[in-house]
C-alpha cells in the first residue's frame, strides 16, 4: 500500500530518503521491473548522474521523497532507462501516479520560471513554501502553474458521444476536454468547448471527478453532461470525426486505470447496466 503525504518544506534531509529522477519530461525507471518506483539515496548515488535541481515533495510512506532533475539522459545503473511519462501510465500503480505528477510539474514549474517577468533579474525559491521569488523587484511570488480544463462524457441513454482528435491513432476516441477561459464557470466551459468541438447542446451537468494530468499541468475536471439538441459536426480543426456508440460496443478507448476520461466511460457503463 502506498501512502503519500505531500509537503512543501523539510529542516533537514535523512540518510534515508526517495528519489524520482527526471529528465525533460522523462522518468528513471528500470526495464526488469513492472511498476515504476523512486530510487533509494545509494542508488542515486551511484547512478552516475549529475543532479540540477532536488525538490522536496513530501513523505511516501513516512519516508521523505523528492524528485530531481538531471541533464544525462543515461545511467550507469543496470536495466535503468528515462522513458517518456506518457508511454509508462500503465507501469504507474495508481496510488503513486499523484506523486509522480507532482513530481513532474514542480520541475517544469521550475525550469521555466528561472527569472522575474517583471524586472528579469533572477529568481529564489522560497524556503517555507512552494514560491518562486524576486529579491530584486518584490514581484508577486510565483506559484507552480495549474491549467484547469473541463473533461466530459456526453451520453444519451445506452449511447455516449465519442471523438476522434485530429492527434489520436486511428479508431482511438475519446471524450471532449478543453481549458477554462478566464472569467468563466466551469459549466459555461463545458458547454461551450462541447459546442465549439461538435456542435451539439448538452443539459443536466453533473460534476463526476477530478484529476491531475501533467502534461504539462493540467487539473482535469471531469463531467457527465446528458445531450440535449443539435447534430453533431466536429470542428475539423481539434475533432475530425465524432460519433454516438452503444455502450456494448465501443471503439478503443482510453483505459480506465489510467486516465479520468477512461473512468467516466467505465462508471458510466457501470451504472447504466
Amino acid at each position: 500500500m502506498i501512502n503519500f503525504k505531500p509537503a512543501n518544506f523539510i529542516e533537514k534531509e535523512p540518510e534515508e530518503s526517495k528519489f524520482f529522477v527526471i529528465n525533460n519530461d522523462s522518468l528513471l525507471s528500470f526495464s526488469n521491473e513492472q511498476f515504476l518506483r523512486p530510487l533509494s539515496a545509494e542508488e542515486l548515488k551511484w547512478s552516475g548522474l549529475d543532479v540540477n535541481e532536488k525538490h522536496f515533495l513530501g513523505y511516501l510512506n513516512d519516508e521523505a521523497c523528492y524528485v530531481v532533475s538531471v541533464e544525462q539522459s543515461e545511467s550507469i545503473l543496470e536495466n535503468s532507462e528515462f522513458l517518456n511519462l506518457r508511454s509508462v501510465l500503465g507501469r504507474i500503480p495508481d496510488n503513486l501516479f499523484e506523486v509522480i505528477s507532482r513530481s513532474i510539474q514542480i520541475i517544469n514549474w521550475s525550469i521555466s520560471h528561472k527569472y522575474c517577468g517583471s524586472c528579469g533579474a533572477e529568481m529564489q525559491q522560497d524556503k517555507l513554501e512552494r514560491s518562486m521569488i524576486c529579491k530584486q523587484c518584490n514581484a508577486h511570488p510565483v506559484y507552480p502553474r495549474i491549467s484547469p480544463c473541463v473533461i466530459t462524457l456526453i451520453y444519451r441513454k445506452d449511447q455516449i458521444l465519442l471523438a476522434h482528435n485530429v492527434n489520436f491513432p486511428e479508431n482511438f476516441y475519446s471524450t471532449l476536454a478543453g481549458f477554462i477561459e478566464p472569467g468563466e464557470s466551469v459549466e459555461a466551459a463545458l458547454e461551450r468547448e462541447v459546442y465549439e468541438e461538435v456542435g451539439v447542446n448538452v443539459k443536466n451537468i453533473e460534476y463526476f471527478a477530478s484529476q491531475a494530468w501533467p502534461f504539462p499541468s493540467q487539473l482535469m475536471l471531469g463531467y457527465y453532461a446528458e445531450y440535449d439538441s443539435g447534430e453533431i459536426t466536429p470542428d475539423k480543426e481539434e475533432i475530425d470525426t465524432a460519433d454516438w456508440f452503444k455502450i456494448d460496443n465501443l471503439p478503443n478507448v482510453p483505459p480506465y486505470n489510467i486516465s479520468i476520461s477512461g473512468m467516466l466511460i467505465e462508471n458510466y457503463i457501470k451504472n447504466f447496466k
